[in-house]
């Protein structure tokens, strides 16, 4: 008579009771560890770090209670939100977490420059970077369309009388300053409008009052302070710019770099478009 230890259906139920007995331990165990929360030495004092950084003093006893706390109280809320599929299809957590890995990929050390001559070849190829394009400043006198039956003409009779003495007297309140810096055509443009521009920049670079040009406000009167013509640097003028520039340009291409050699890992499939 075969010994009962023996039978291959004792075998299986022995096999299966030990599998259920250690799955029970396991999950037991990671239970467990999902329900614990260890604060290490190393997380106090990060958060303490970051306390003194955003307070300007270091943390009290009761601070750093505060900030353990507080940490606790995240690391409960957060995995109770995992268990509840809360961070799933959540668009703020996705952005956030595309930017932490993005910050993780990229690079911030500038990388080392080129030789010399290879510098120079690489402004020679990019000048048009570095060229200073035209800029004026002016002195302007404002006709409001509101105040006056006719502005065109109330601007031109004006200028018949003003004169560097009295021209705060003449016109109407405008609501920025009536002085205006250096400034190229693009950033005027963002200001007053591309008429307004394109009509200053026309203007004789001299210093008598002249118009009257028309903006998206109103009318005015201008008298040209300063001007800048365009300027092609050569390269000498501009070494240490374009050093700086060099390593701006090849970083960020390095980091794009790295961000498409990353997306070369993954098939993208569009659902009614075809591959």
């Amino acid at each position: 008579m075969r010994k009962w230890w023996r039978e291959p259906l004792v075998h299986f139920i022995l096999i299966g009771a030990l599998l259920f007995v250690g799955h029970h331990f396991w999950a037991k165990h990671i239970s467990k560890g999902d329900y614990t929360i260890f604060v290490s030495e190393a997380e106090i004092q990060r958060q303490a770090q970051i306390f003194a950084s955003e307070n300007q003093r270091q943390p009290t006893d009761e601070d750093i209670q505060g900030l353990i706390f507080a940490h606790v109280e995240e690391q409960i809320l957060m995995r109770e939100a995992e268990r509840l599929g809360l961070d799933a299809d959540d668009t703020i957590i996705r952005r956030r977490l595309a930017q932490k890995m993005r910050f993780m990929i990229n690079e911030d050390t500038p990388p080392a420059l080129p030789n010399e001559a290879a510098l120079k070849d690489w402004f020679e190829d990019n000048t048009a970077l570095f060229v200073q394009p035209e800029q004026r400043a002016f002195t302007h006198v404002y006709f409001s369309p509101g105040e006056h039956t006719d502005v065109d003409t109330a601007a031109r009779t004006a200028l018949g009388a003003i004169t560097n003495d009295n021209w705060k007297s003449m016109g109407d309140p405008f609501i920025e300053s009536n002085t205006l810096g250096l400034i190229d055509a693009p950033g005027l443009t963002r200001k007053y409008g591309k008429n307004f521009t394109d009509n200053l920049f026309a203007l004789p670079p001299d210093a008598r009052w002249q118009g009257p040009i028309a903006s998206a406000f109103g009318m005015h009167l201008v008298r040209i302070d300063d001007y800048r013509t365009k300027d092609t640097p050569d390269y000498e003028q501009v070494r240490p710019q374009v050093k700086k520039v060099w390593q701006e340009k090849t970083l960020r291409a390095a980091n794009e770099q790295r961000l498409v050699d990353l997306l070369k890992k993954y098939k993208v499939e569009v659902e009614g478009v075809d591959p």
